[in-house]
């Protein structure tokens, strides 16, 4: 997979993980919370989760 778009999907889960987690609107909080399930999704379907961790620990 390209780096550039490997970044990409991190960045997005990363987004979508921080607005689930702090967030006080509830319908909002349950939009990003999907988001954020269907980025780790895609994580696991691209066997990238390993690295998406070891991306967040470096940030």
């Amino acid at each position: 997979m390209d780096k550039k778009a490997k970044q990409r999907i991190f960045e997005l889960a990363d987004y979508y993980e921080g607005r689930a987690l702090n967030n006080d609107d509830e319908n909002l909080e349950d939009y990003c919370q999907g988001r954020c399930d269907a980025m780790l999704n895609v994580l696991v379907a691209l066997d990238i989760e390993d690295e998406y961790i070891d991306w967040q620990l470096d940030q």
